[in-house]
């Protein structure tokens, strides 16, 4: 393969194993016309040509110069026996230096390789440094400005909105704009309330020096006008007329809330802070309408979870959308001891969306395990997991209190349609 490789890598090769031996020969038949390749001298010098030349450019190239030297026979008569001898070490030295510039060839090859590589990993070793560098520096400014996390302030706030049933009061807004504060450095901010029909919003709770309503704001006016958040990069103004940003969510019932952003600290003024607030309000402003649309099961079934109920209603709204967006793993127990038992212990195996709901009925239990955005596939890999685990753990329990198992798609009917048919044993 080398042989063959040599003639696309190295074309220049090819001029100068032409011209070199031919150049030569013609200046030792000039100066030697009765010796033009030079044996009869104490060395045969010409035959480092295809030495230099094979060194060079491996194989095929060496053997061409050689071949240009014996064409010397042609025009100038040599003994055969001597010619012989010297052809044969001729070719066996081209074939020996071309094999040494091949090995040598892959080995630089190699050690240049070995050197990009490394420079690359020294290049990515040096941008993880910086990263690091960044990230301990923005852990440390979290330290200072964000001292509770996020996802217990976020379970906080949703248990007090479970208190209130879904609705926002004064206390409760007012942790919300302190949870802002943390999150993302609001320093100015106040919630209001757009009831269906009003003309002027009525504030709930205000943060730092809040101002009243200004509905002539250019930032204002335009989330108004086209009914979603705005900020004032987006409109490409030149001042702050009033609202850094305002943040805006339509419950679908005529009714809306606004987060309206007057001031924020410098180094959070950026568009990743302002996404971060907006993700963050919508969430809590949608966990809220569902909750409050999920109070229609709970009021049917009281043992029903908040959480399972209010999940179950945002799936349900999320299904009028895409297809297949959670399925509800149903299983059906003897009620007894060995199902308190069971059913305990397939709530710890609980995954990180995964809502149960524990349903005791007449002489059975039933386990109600909602899986968000699963499909049938991962519920029956969820059930196998389950029933696997129970087996290792608690066989006896099982085989004494298991009845049923099966699962159900949550659909775009209405929830508690849903829930009927699930809780169904016929």
């Amino acid at each position: 393969m080398a042989l063959l490789t040599a003639l696309p890598r190295r074309k220049e090769g090819w001029l100068e194993a032409m011209l070199l031996p031919a150049l030569v020969l013609l200046l030792t038949y000039w100066l030697v016309p009765k010796d033009p390749l030079l044996l009869q001298q104490p060395f045969p010098w010409l035959i480092l040509l295809p030495l230099l030349i094979a060194l060079r450019y491996e194989f095929l190239p060496g053997a061409l110069s050689a071949l240009i030297l014996g064409s010397a026979l042609l025009w100038h008569p040599y003994p055969v026996d001597s010619f012989l001898s010297v052809a044969a070490g001729t070719l066996l030295m081209t074939l020996i230096a071309a094999e040494y510039a091949s090995y040598w060839r892959r080995r630089e090859s190699g050690r240049a390789l070995q050197e990009e590589i490394t420079n690359t990993r020294l290049r990515q070793l040096a941008d993880d440094l910086y990263v690091t560098r960044i990230s301990l520096d923005r852990l440390e400014q979290s330290l200072l400005y964000q001292p509770i996390s996020v996802r217990s302030a976020l379970h906080e706030l949703r248990e007090e909105l479970n208190q209130r049933e879904g609705h926002f009061d004064a206390a409760l807004v007012h942790k919300l704009l302190y949870f802002f504060n943390q999150l993302a450095g609001v320093q100015v901010a106040s919630w209001l309330h757009f009831a269906h029909g009003q003309s002027r919003p009525h504030q709930l709770a205000g943060l730092g020096q809040a101002t009243e309503w200004d509905g002539a704001d250019p930032v204002a006016k335009r989330a108004l006008q086209e009914g979603r958040s705005q900020q004032l990069a987006d409109l490409e103004l030149e001042r702050i007329h009033h609202y850094l940003s305002v943040h805006l969510h339509d419950n679908g019932n005529g009714g809306r809330e606004l987060l309206c952003i007057e001031d924020m600290s410098f180094f959070a003024i950026h568009a990743e802070g302002i996404k971060t607030i907006e993700v963050f309000f919508q969430y809590l402003c949608n966990y809220r309408d569902a909750r409050l649309a999920s109070q229609e099961l709970l009021s049917i079934w009281s043992d029903c979870p908040v959480d399972f109920a209010t999940d179950l209603r945002q799936l349900q709204t999320l299904a009028r959308i895409v297809p297949q967006v959670g399925t509800c793993l149903r299983y059906v127990f003897r009620a007894g001891a060995a199902a308190e038992e069971i059913t305990s212990r397939i709530v710890q195996l609980r995954r990180g969306l995964d809502v149960f709901w524990v349903h005791q009925q007449e002489e059975q239990v039933l386990l109600l395990a909602l899986l968000p955005f699963a499909g049938s596939n991962a519920a029956l890999g969820q059930r196998g997991r389950i029933e696997q685990e129970m087996k290792k753990c608690c066989a006896r329990f099982w085989d004494e209190a298991f009845l049923a198992a099966d699962f159900f798609m949550v659909n775009e009917q209405r929830v508690t349609a849903q829930v009927h048919q699930w809780l169904s044993l016929s």
